[in-house]
C-alpha cells in the first residue's frame, strides 16, 4: 500500500483552507508533520498509508484553526467564540484505528478493559 504524501496533504489542506497563496507553507508543513508524528507515536506506526490521509487532513486543519488557542476548551475573541470538543485529535476514528492497526494490544475505553 502506499506510504502517505506529505505534499499531497499539503495541496488538500490548502484546497480546503482556502489558501492560495504560499505564505502559510512552512506553518502547515509543520502542523502535518505534528500530526503525523502524533499518529506514528500513538497507532505503533513506521509510516501512514495514503487511506488515512484524510484523518491526517482533518487533524491538520483543526491544529490550524486552533492556533492561539492551545490547550484551551474555548475561545473568544471580539464576539467569536469557539468551543472545542476533544483534545484528542484522534478521538472520532480512534476505535476503527485501534481495531485495525492495534490488533493484538490490549483496549481500553470508559474504565473497562477488554482483552482480545
Amino acid at each position: 500500500m502506499a506510504a502517505l504524501d506529505k505534499a499531497v496533504v499539503l495541496q488538500h489542506v490548502k484546497e480546503d483552507l482556502a489558501i492560495d497563496d504560499d505564505l502559510q507553507d512552512q506553518l502547515l508543513k509543520r502542523l502535518i508533520s505534528k500530526v503525523m508524528d502524533h499518529f506514528c507515536f500513538v497507532y505503533h506506526q513506521k509510516s501512514i498509508e495514503e487511506r488515512y490521509s484524510f484523518i491526517i487532513e482533518d487533524c491538520t486543519i483543526k491544529r490550524f484553526n486552533r492556533r492561539r488557542a492551545e490547550g484551551a476548551s474555548k475561545f473568544t475573541e471580539e464576539g467569536y467564540s469557539v468551543e472545542f470538543l476533544d483534545s484528542d485529535e484522534f478521538a472520532e476514528w480512534d476505535e476503527q484505528l485501534r481495531a485495525e492497526l492495534l490488533p493484538d494490544h490490549q483496549q481500553v475505553h470508559d474504565g473497562r478493559m477488554f482483552l482480545l
